[in-house]
């Protein structure tokens, strides 16, 4: 009966952590995000509307990606209702 008592808490454990991710997934998008602007040191100044619209289509995709990553973790840890 212990290792059942163990095993519970470290399910309680793995879906805490996954929740605060979870609710934190933005704040981490956005310091990856900094972190990865501050690497470019050359500004490009002619870009066109397309580039823009194409970079902001990048952008969405990215964080749907993470956010899709991120279900998927939880997914998988949640308990099996079998």
């Amino acid at each position: 009966m212990k290792a059942l008592k163990d095993k519970d808490d470290f399910a309680s454990l793995l879906d805490e952590c996954i929740k605060i991710l979870d609710d934190n997934v933005s704040v981490l998008n956005d310091i990856e995000y900094s972190a990865e602007a501050e690497k470019e040191d050359a500004v490009i100044t002619d870009l066109t509307k397309n580039d823009l619209v194409n970079m902001a289509h990048e952008v969405a995709d990215s964080s749907r990606i993470k956010r899709a990553e991120s279900y998927f973790v939880k997914r998988f840890f949640e308990p099996k209702l079998d």
